[in-house]
Order: structure tokens, then C-alpha cells, then sequence
């Protein structure tokens, strides 16, 4: 789940507490351009800015150095871009509102980037007293590979499943399961490093 974009509320902070000490150059803006549009577009990369954040800390959480650093430049030319256009009128609330909207509704996007896009894999492992063949059948059937164990629990032999999937199937698999056993126990963790083998 994405963080707490703690920078953007600080310098909102700053803004409001400091409005009328601070003397910021203004932006150099098209003769004639309406007065909502500065709001707008404050508005528009701030949402841009915080929902890049969250993709950024998924590539880093998943060792990807490439990405981490275009999103992360990327997203301070926007930040920086918000914040200017924030501070080069502070006399207009509207700026200030445009401000926190654009913080929120970008932590709402990115929560949404990262559920549909689901970089990465899972590995699901489900422990299963009764249906455990049946559960590994089912996998095998929806195309996921599902390495079986025979394993002992506190009230017996158990089935041990190990399923390694794309990060966005990984709720499928444990509907499937679920499916067939109720009382299974599922985890899944975050896979950074894999080599060889079978892969969804």
C-alpha cells in the first residue's frame, strides 16, 4: 500500500502557516490564461506526482533501479512544477484546495495503479487437512503451477502447496482454494529473486 506522501504535506504546512511572510517570483504564465486553470493544473500534478510516488516505491520494494529512478525524476519535475505554481499566488484558496486535492486523489490513483497493474509475482502457499490434491489440481487446471508437500500440522498430515504467480492472479488462487477447502490456510509474500523452474 502506498505511503503517506509526508513531503507534499509539509510544504502545504509551510504554506499555510508562512502565506504571508514568504515572497515567491511568479510563475511566468500565458497573457490571458482563466483563472481556474493555475488550480487545475496544480491539481492535475499533484494527482500525477503522488500516484508516481506509489509506483516508485513498488520499484524499489522489487529491486527494479531503472524504473525507481524515471519515476522518481519524473515525479520531482512535477512536484517542483505543483509548488511553484502553489507559491506564486498564496492570496488565492483555490490554489491552496487544488493543493490537497491533487495529494489526495493522487494516493487514491495510486492505490489503483497498483492493483491493476500488479508488477511482480507471489508465491501462495496453502495448507490444506482434506482437499489438497484437489486444490493442486485446480491450479494445475487454470494454467498455475503448484508444487505438492506432505507435511504434519498439530492435528495430523496436512498438504503443503507452493504456487508461484503474477502478482495480479494471486487473489484468483486463493479464491480457488478457498473454493474447495473453506478452512485452508493461505499465505503469500512478494517474490524479488526467482531462476528457473515453471513460471505463470
Amino acid at each position: 500500500m502506498p505511503s503517506i506522501p509526508i513531503q507534499p504535506l509539509v510544504v502545504l504546512a509551510v504554506a499555510l502557516t508562512f502565506g504571508n511572510v514568504l515572497r515567491v517570483p511568479a510563475l511566468p504564465l500565458p497573457p490571458g490564461l482563466p483563472a481556474w486553470a493555475l488550480p487545475v493544473g496544480i491539481f492535475v500534478l499533484l494527482s500525477l506526482n503522488s500516484g508516481l510516488d506509489a509506483m516508485r516505491m513498488l520499484s524499489l520494494a522489487r529491486g527494479r533501479r531503472s524504473a525507481a529512478w524515471l519515476t522518481g525524476f519524473t515525479q520531482s519535475i512535477l512536484f517542483v512544477t505543483a509548488v511553484g505554481g502553489l507559491f506564486s499566488n498564496l492570496n488565492n484558496p483555490w490554489n491552496l484546495v487544488a493543493y490537497a486535492g491533487g495529494v489526495a486523489t493522487g494516493g487514491v490513483l495510486g492505490i489503483l495503479a497498483e492493483a491493476r497493474l500488479a508488477p511482480g509475482h507471489r508465491l501462495v502457499r496453502i495448507v490444506s487437512s482434506r482437499r489438497g490434491a484437489a486444490i493442486a489440481a485446480a491450479l494445475r487446471e487454470h494454467g498455475w503451477g503448484a508444487t505438492e508437500f506432505a507435511a504434519r500440522g498439530q492435528d495430523g498430515m496436512v498438504n503443503l502447496i507452493w504456487c508461484h504467480v503474477p502478482r495480479r492472479d494471486a487473489g484468483f488462487v486463493t479464491n480457488a482454494a478457498l473454493d474447495l477447502d473453506p478452512e485452508a490456510f493461505i499465505t503469500a509474500e512478494n517474490v524479488r529473486l526467482s531462476h528457473g523452474g515453471w513460471r505463470a
